[in-house]
């Protein structure tokens, strides 16, 4: 048994680690005296004990609410990538009408300054348009789902609001 112990190297703690285990210790019996206190423990632990249920129920709403929002977001991927693959659907002119105006409502401040009109699937647009606005609009219609072709008979005006 002698030899077990002196081959058996007891390593001391480094000076630095004596320190931080006093801390530590210290820290341990204060939050045990702060929790077994006879006057207030019992208050403070069902305060504790309301306070962690609080939050591991504000955490598991977060996360539902998390995986709701990832879910519509790959639903949404998933409409997207299916208007992709069925290009060849054909849209009500009128359907298509309020798509665009919709679409544009986004690039312009106010959609009913640019006259739409829709024709089998083209869209013509008319109207006053700044300079730096036009390639946008154009795009912008043209990007919406049905549209086939874009005719742009925008006029350019010095405006700088629209």
């Amino acid at each position: 048994m002698d030899r077990l112990f002196r081959s058996f190297r007891w390593q001391r703690r480094s000076n630095a680690a004596a320190p931080l285990a006093a801390l530590c210790g210290l820290a341990a019996g204060v939050a045990l005296m702060y929790f077994l206190d006879p006057d207030s423990g019992r208050r403070r632990r069902a305060l504790v004990r309301e306070k962690s249920g609080r939050y591991a129920r504000e955490a598991r709403e977060r996360q539902a609410a998390l995986l709701r929002h990832a879910s519509n977001r790959a639903h949404g991927a998933m409409a997207a990538i299916r208007d992709r693959v069925h290009t060849e659907e054909i849209v009500d002119d009128a359907i298509l009408l309020e798509r665009v105006r919709a679409a544009l409502g986004h690039v312009v401040g106010d959609p009913l300054a640019v006259d739409i009109r829709v024709r089998c699937g083209t869209v013509i647009l008319k109207g006053p348009a700044r300079e730096d606005q036009v390639e946008e609009l154009v795009t912008c219609a043209r990007n919406v789902r049905g549209v086939l072709d874009v005719e742009n008979r925008l006029a350019l005006s010095g405006e700088q609001g629209m």
